[in-house]
């Protein structure tokens, strides 16, 4: 492979790797993001910081960002949203961690918690804990509002190693 090729291979590799990156549009406060096969548009946790601390009655933000017609662009949830299929209860609150379950998922709670100085979300995922990064939603094909799996995605705290589930509905 000549020189020429081989940079704009590696080019290439680099700017796929970045945009993929990129398109999630990550934020300094995010826990989590939703991708679902309906289309390529993600429900946004992002942790819910007032001075310093964590709000303890309202811990999460949470936001659409479009990737389709106007990439970044972000949008709140409507309220049958948040109560049907996004939103959260809150089960446990304390100054500097609180626990949550989905609104969609309640059997499965979920802990927000400061780790090396950054809020994650601790959940169990495949038998062990672990720090939330995405969840994917897998629709049924004969209806968009029903959903054949989710899965989970995050990082081992034991292993450090990345960890996944697919929990069938």
């Amino acid at each position: 492979m000549n020189k020429k090729c081989f940079f704009l291979f590696f080019f290439c590799l680099s700017f796929s790797f970045l945009y993929a990156q990129e398109n999630t549009y990550p934020t300094a406060e995010r826990l989590f993001h939703i991708e679902r096969s309906k289309n390529k548009n993600l429900v946004c946790y992002d942790v819910n910081i007032v001075e310093g601390r964590l709000e303890s009655k309202n811990p999460l933000y949470i936001y659409w960002v479009n990737r389709e017609e106007k990439p970044g662009e972000k949008k709140a949830l409507s309220m049958i949203q948040k109560k049907l299929a996004y939103g959260y209860k809150l089960l446990k609150q304390g100054e500097e961690h609180c626990e949550i379950t989905l609104s969609a998922y309640p059997d499965r709670s979920m802990t927000i918690q400061k780790i090396n100085q950054k809020y994650v979300c601790l959940i169990p995922i495949n038998g062990q804990p672990a720090i939330l990064h995405s969840l994917y939603v897998k629709s049924k094909e004969s209806n968009s509002l029903s959903v054949e799996y989710v899965e989970l995605y995050g990082t081992s705290l034991q292993t450090q190693q990345p960890v996944s589930e697919r929990v069938k509905q």
